[in-house]
């Protein structure tokens, strides 16, 4: 096993012992594109991280910072002795894909971190997932954006009318996007379940994304 290799299997580890969902969604991709994915979502779980061990903002942005410098290749020897940054890394480099929105997201945690409103981290997840894919066109970002507000305005019952709101105009437009990129929205097909059942145990979201992956997002 190469040392690319190594890293996509950390990767992969944990994914699936910290982000269950996306981890099942992952395995409806090509087998040869599912390990892009596992590096996309391991980095989202490590930023997301920053903000729950930080015991002062300051202290968390400085490791912000890190993953904003190996992203635009400022800590290339330190980003190849991390396993996720250099997992990323190359899953960025083999389908070109744009590392705004991954900075983006990065600036979105440091604002949370100071207990400034910040906007929808999922959007950043969704649009580079379906950008490692093969996704493309001006109707992605869109996409992605309500995707996004959808998946976390779903978790709070008070704004569950504009979380169907985005939920539906995403689902018009997931329909007319190629079948390989499907497997980076399935995670928003957890949206309806959640409308219904606040905490929806594991077994009925994973009934819920192989539904969306064979039969479509359904209605809200």
């Amino acid at each position: 096993m190469t040392a690319a290799d190594e890293a996509f299997a950390y990767c992969e580890t944990l994914v699936r012992d910290g982000d269950k969902d996306r981890f099942l969604a992952s395995l409806f991709a090509p087998a040869v594109q599912r390990r892009k994915l596992f590096a996309l979502y391991a980095f989202n779980l490590e930023t997301a991280r920053v903000h729950a061990v930080a015991r002062e903002p300051m202290a968390g942005a400085i490791r912000l910072q890190w993953w904003r410098d190996a992203l635009t290749g400022e800590r290339p020897g330190e980003a190849a002795a991390s396993p996720v940054a250099a997992a990323l890394g190359a899953a960025l480099s083999e389908t070109a894909a744009d590392r705004a929105p991954l900075i983006d997201l990065i600036e979105q945690r440091r604002a949370e971190l100071f207990g400034e409103a910040a906007a929808s981290v999922e959007a950043h997840v969704f649009l580079t997932a379906a950008r490692l894919l093969g996704g493309d066109g001006e109707a992605l970002p869109v996409a992605a954006l309500d995707a996004g507000l959808a998946y976390d305005l779903s978790r709070d019952p008070a704004q569950h009318a504009h979380a169907r709101e985005h939920y539906a105009r995403f689902r018009a437009a997931v329909s007319q996007f190629p079948p390989a990129v499907i497997p980076a929205f399935l995670p928003a097909a957890l949206v309806p379940l959640r409308l219904k059942h606040p905490d929806p145990p594991q077994w009925r979201r994973q009934i819920a994304l192989a539904r969306a992956a064979w039969f479509g997002f359904p209605s809200a």
